[in-house]
């Protein structure tokens, strides 16, 4: 990490918290834990375990302390953040309107439920509590009108307030996924988020915060989706 924050330097690239035009920019250090997933487990389907499904944990390379799997990787990631507590604050007592950002997710209703998923295990490896708790210790517990959080990771595109902050995923995604015009499709990129002193309007086409805002999240729902069940064999059960 301290490497590729050194190349970012040579580039001329800003990783810290930064005032640009009365806006305040907060990028946050994340990693996630598997028990951020707080929704029942999709059963009697072969599913691949994580191992085989994330190269994180073959091509990632951690201290004997940190592990894959437990919280300590995302409890190191989230105290990163403590070096620039002073710019973090000094933003928060300048500025009116402040984006967060983080690759990671902060919250699991930012990701669809499992039935819905091509790997139903994805909430395992994509968020942190520690995340959430940090954006909230920045825009306030409550959220205000000006608070928004930009996250990536799940491809999935969404545009949604929770408790008060504006929660806004708008994928580059992959070219495949941009040629199918999967999760939004590709007219909409890239997205302006904030310009002449305001936020933008909602980001539409956003399939997936669209469903959520039409349709209550039913997580105790574990039949896998059409979609998703052609993909899996049911486990058979031997003597």
């Amino acid at each position: 990490m301290g490497k590729l924050l050194d190349a970012c330097r040579k580039l001329g690239i800003t990783t810290e918290p930064v005032i640009i035009g009365g806006l305040g920019i907060i990028p946050l250090f994340s990693w996630y834990h598997e028990s951020f997933d707080q929704e029942e487990d999709i059963t009697g389907f072969s599913i691949p375990p994580l191992e085989m499904a994330c190269k994180d944990y073959h091509v990632c390379k951690w201290p004997a302390d940190l592990v894959n799997g437990d919280t300590s990787l995302a409890v190191y990631f989230d105290e990163m953040n403590h070096q620039y507590e002073d710019a973090i604050e000094h933003i928060r007592e300048t500025c009116d309107q402040i984006i967060t950002f983080s690759h990671f997710v902060p919250r699991q209703e930012l990701c669809p439920e499992k039935r819905m998923l091509f790997y139903p295990n994805l909430p395992k490896i994509i968020g942190s509590n520690c995340l959430e708790d940090r954006v909230r210790s920045i825009h306030g517990a409550g959220g205000n009108i000006s608070a928004c959080h930009v996250f990536g990771h799940t491809h999935f595109c969404w545009d949604v307030v929770l408790d008060g902050i504006r929660y806004v995923q708008a994928p580059l995604a992959y070219p495949r996924e941009r040629k199918r015009r999967m999760n939004g499709g590709e007219n909409w990129l890239p997205f302006r988020i904030y310009s002449n002193g305001r936020f933008a309007e909602k980001l539409s086409p956003c399939y997936w915060s669209d469903y959520y805002s039409v349709n209550p999240r039913d997580p105790l729902n574990t039949e896998l989706a059409p979609w998703v069940a052609r993909f899996y064999s049911q486990k058979v059960e031997t003597m």
